[in-house]
């Protein structure tokens, strides 16, 4: 199995996380520019293409690239919160050197159409290996919460707050404050409390709750 790993910008977190889950990949060919190993043929087909990082809406580049992806993809996997929906980027303003005119960051669903979304900042390596594991033995039920994630917009924090807590569908299991990368959430009274000031709109929360995967299974049937 042929797998291209392209990064179009960020902290490059998702990047090492990808290239760390090559150890843990004995049956995949993983190409990527990080490695300085293999320069990508971006005229030959892959299997899977990783593709990590937001994309900017004001830099035609990028998109006419994310467009070429998608042609050579046979499934396109947006990794990482950024890639997913947005995440941090998110509160970009722009009017910052060297590239003052980038403002708008948004998902890569949002120019192209993915077929699955992992969100994380970063995601775990075991994930990517999860993943492909799952997809070569063809268990597409299993990668149904990625699918409907490839549908989403945006996810945060305040999705959760919105969707789960205040309409009393928590459980107070807890596993949206254990999952949260920056302790934005803190459990009061085993009921989920959001610190606006840390939310860097990740949606590994909302991923992670019991409750919120349930919606997003339902987003698929529907």
């Amino acid at each position: 199995m042929r797998i291209l790993h392209v990064d179009i910008g960020g902290c490059e977190g998702c990047s090492i996380s990808v290239l760390r889950a090559t150890a843990l990949l004995k049956e995949a060919e993983l190409v990527s520019k990080c490695t300085a190993l293999t320069e990508p043929d971006m005229n030959t087909e892959y299997e899977i293409v990783f593709v990590t990082g937001s994309v900017c809406i004001n830099d035609e580049y990028v998109k006419s690239k994310l467009k070429h992806l998608r042609k050579i993809a046979r499934v396109l996997v947006a990794f990482g919160s950024c890639a997913s929906v947005g995440g941090i980027t998110r509160f970009c303003r722009g009017g910052q050197e060297p590239k003052p005119e980038h403002r708008t960051f948004l998902p890569l669903n949002s120019v192209i159409e993915v077929d699955y979304s992992i969100p994380g900042c970063p995601p775990p390596p075991q994930i990517v290996r999860t993943f492909l594991t799952l997809y070569s033995r063809n268990m597409i039920q299993q990668l149904a919460v990625f699918k409907a994630l490839s549908e989403v917009k945006k996810l945060s924090g305040f999705d959760l707050l919105d969707d789960v807590v205040l309409t009393g569908l928590c459980i107070g299991c807890g596993a949206c404050e254990l999952s949260c990368p920056t302790g934005a959430i803190r459990l009061l009274r085993r009921r989920p409390d959001l610190i606006v000031e840390k939310c860097i709109r990740c949606g590994t929360c909302y991923v992670r709750c019991p409750q919120g995967s349930k919606m997003l299974f339902k987003m698929v049937r529907s």
